[in-house]
């Protein structure tokens, strides 16, 4: 299972396609967690939406430009070592220092700061990818 979750609600109809179709191929979940108030700059607190979740979540890697990087085959092997996956999109203001701290590690989809839109498009085709590599889909080809 790979659970995405992502903080703010960003409309794509692209990456809505690759779920749709990751969906069809293997159990796969990508939330949205809507924020009532989107700050220009990184409260020092936790938003609301951050202390739910960080409350109620299962184990998770923040995707982060200083994560750890792959190619599309170390990705595909990486998502999956374990039965469980849970990958975390922060809000636009980056995310709180709490989030670090509980974080099993940092992935990276590029060394380059994405915006929202395209943050999401690259990680759900990079997810679309990987099953079809698992399912040996001629997608890959």
């Amino acid at each position: 299972m790979i659970l995405v979750t992502a903080f703010g609600k960003t409309p794509n109809e692209l990456r809505d396609r690759y779920i749709k179709r990751i969906k069809t191929m293997m159990p796969f979940e990508w939330n949205e967690i809507p924020l009532k108030k989107c700050p220009d700059q990184r409260p020092s607190q936790l938003l609301p939406e951050e202390i739910k979740f960080l409350k109620n979540a299962s184990p998770f890697f923040l995707l982060d430009a200083d994560g750890k990087s792959f190619d599309s085959n170390q990705f595909y092997r990486w998502c999956f070592q374990s039965s469980e996956r849970h990958l975390v999109i922060g809000p636009a203001v980056g995310f709180h220092q709490d989030f670090y701290k509980a974080a099993l590690g940092k992935i990276s989809l590029s060394p380059l700061t994405l915006t929202h839109g395209l943050a999401h498009l690259v990680l759900a085709e990079s997810i679309y990818r990987s099953v079809c590599m698992l399912k040996n889909h001629p997608f890959v080809k």
